[in-house]
């Protein structure tokens, strides 16, 4: 990347006699033993001290650089590092010193922070650049054109220009159907400002928008996807007919949506699926594993982990487990006794509490016999594998 910089007058570095003395903040050594780079606070260091300070920055992904003495830490200008590294080079614009500061400039290009009233656009041309806009625009979803490419696109979407039809419609048309399902199915939402997709995991409903366009800066409510102030995240969610107890933005209904399908939202997660329990193969060569399938489930808020039931059929004997709900499945400990008959059930708890059980699974036989009965080879079918080299 080829960039025009400005030296200032005077910023030079300076090797006055008071700015030499004393030893480098760095390495500690004279600095009227070794070449000295000069900073605008009149802290000196050695030039291969310099070098070294702003590589290790770079390679660290810091973009500002500051007087290395703990006491000051004043921020040294662009155009005065170019100089002080250009000089500690030798002049020559080949130099690594030179090279690393256009490395510095890259990565100050890609974290650059908009101002205020201002917004990072992504140019949807693959591989083109960013752009800086007024907010108005991508208030108004009004058309863009790419300095670059040339190519005009949507301020509020950063997709090809789609005329009078909304983002939203022109997303739909654009998507894959697989898609389309998956987000309806995983329950994803747009950020109103980048509509960049968002997943709650855990915790309230009160977004943050962590995509490079909004960079922390864009607030929404997961249920209503209406927009929101810092100020807005208890007050959102309460103060109105329907809110659940002190539940607020842990619950299931907002002020724009104080019911869920024409009722009454309960805020605790909902009766899932019977689980399912299968013998696979376990971590051990020869062994096997008791697994715990969970069943068609969602939730909002959503659920965070299972309560395990492991009941021995016709006895009293439980065992109580728990697992998180992000993995598909979970498996029982290699400390579970072997040849017995084992049902599951099991309870799904979210940040307000647990919901009501499941229906029982099936009762299945752990025994190493079971591996047949499913689609998992047993172990000693997987041919051993061979150091020999063959040719074809």
């Amino acid at each position: 990347m080829t960039r025009w910089t400005k030296r200032r007058g005077g910023g030079g570095p300076v090797r006055a006699e008071g700015a030499a003395q004393g030893r480098c903040p760095i390495c500690l050594e004279e600095l009227n033993e070794a070449p000295v780079q000069a900073l605008s606070c009149e802290h000196a260091l050695c030039s291969e001290c310099l070098l070294r300070y702003v590589e290790s920055l770079v390679n660290h992904g810091r973009v500002e650089v500051r007087c290395p003495v703990p006491q000051c830490q004043e921020p040294v200008p662009s155009e005065l590092l170019q100089q002080l590294l250009q000089d500690a080079g030798g002049g020559d614009g080949e130099t690594p010193q030179m090279k690393l500061f256009l490395r510095l400039l890259d990565f100050q290009a890609l974290r650059i922070e908009p101002g205020e009233g201002e917004r990072l656009l992504n140019c949807p041309t693959p591989g083109c650049m960013k752009m800086l806009v007024p907010v108005a625009l991508v208030q108004e979803r009004a058309n863009v054109n790419c300095p670059e490419c040339r190519q005009s696109f949507c301020a509020a979407c950063c997709q090809a220009a789609h005329g009078l039809e909304s983002c939203e419609a022109a997303e739909l048309q654009r998507m894959d159907p697989a898609m389309r399902k998956l987000m309806m199915q995983q329950n994803w939402k747009r950020c109103p400002s980048c509509r960049h997709l968002c997943e709650r995991e855990s915790g309230c409903n009160f977004m943050t928008c962590p995509s490079e366009q909004c960079q922390g800066a864009t607030h929404f409510c997961y249920l209503c996807e209406e927009p929101l102030l810092a100020s807005d995240h208890a007050s959102h969610y309460e103060g109105f007919d329907g809110a659940i107890g002190l539940r607020g933005p842990f619950g299931a209904v907002c002020r724009n949506r104080p019911t869920v399908d024409g009722e009454r939202a309960a805020s605790l997660p909902g009766k899932p699926a019977p689980p399912q329990l299968s013998v696979v193969p376990g971590e051990e060569e020869g062994s096997i594993a008791l697994r715990i399938t969970w069943g068609e489930h969602r939730s909002e808020p959503p659920t965070i982990y299972y309560r395990i039931w492991l009941t021995v059929p016709g006895s009293q004997e439980v065992r109580r487990l728990s697992a998180q709900a992000r993995q598909p499945y979970f498996d029982a400990p290699k400390s579970l006794p072997k040849y017995i008959r084992y049902q599951a059930t099991v309870v799904p708890v979210n940040v307000n509490g647990a919901g009501p059980s499941s229906e029982p699974s099936e009762v299945v036989h752990f025994h190493p016999r079971e591996l047949r009965s499913t689609r998992y080879p047993a172990v000693s079918a997987v041919p051993a594998k061979s150091k020999r080299w063959t040719t074809r």
